[in-house]
């Protein structure tokens, strides 16, 4: 049996259709796979491997101190203590370590209010260093 040339070109132009379709697809299953557990959909999962005390412009200091904040004022405490350990670890010693430090303290004896206030205070004086 003999195919025409044009049969043989739409032939030749499906399968190759058809191969990049199963090549999109498996990218994009595998891209899918790949960037879900960098879906952050809880600030619970947020650990400090990342951080270093010459972080001089406390940017990620600040974001898990408002993400800790956040998390108290939402009563969520497992996430705000997860966020607040890993901020201690980012900030430098200076003023915003002991307001960090005086929130802590107020947290531990149970002054919800005290402890946001002072990691308030601390997040402000993040943002002056």
């Amino acid at each position: 049996m003999k195919f025409s040339t044009a049969t043989m070109t739409v032939v030749a132009l499906v399968a190759t259709v058809l191969f990049g379709y199963a090549f999109t697809g498996f990218t994009s299953i595998e891209a899918q796979n790949v960037s879900a557990p960098n879906n952050m959909t809880s600030s619970a999962n947020m650990t400090d491997s990342n951080m270093t005390a010459s972080d001089t412009s406390g940017s990620s200091a600040r974001m898990l101190l408002q993400e800790g904040i956040k998390a108290l004022k939402n009563g969520d405490s497992q996430a705000a203590m997860t966020n607040l350990d890993a901020a201690k670890q980012a900030i430098v010693p200076g003023e915003a370590m002991n307001h960090f430090e005086q929130g802590m303290k107020a947290l531990e004896n149970g002054d919800l209010n005290g402890a946001i206030m002072h990691l308030t205070a601390a997040d402000q004086a993040l943002l002056k260093t």
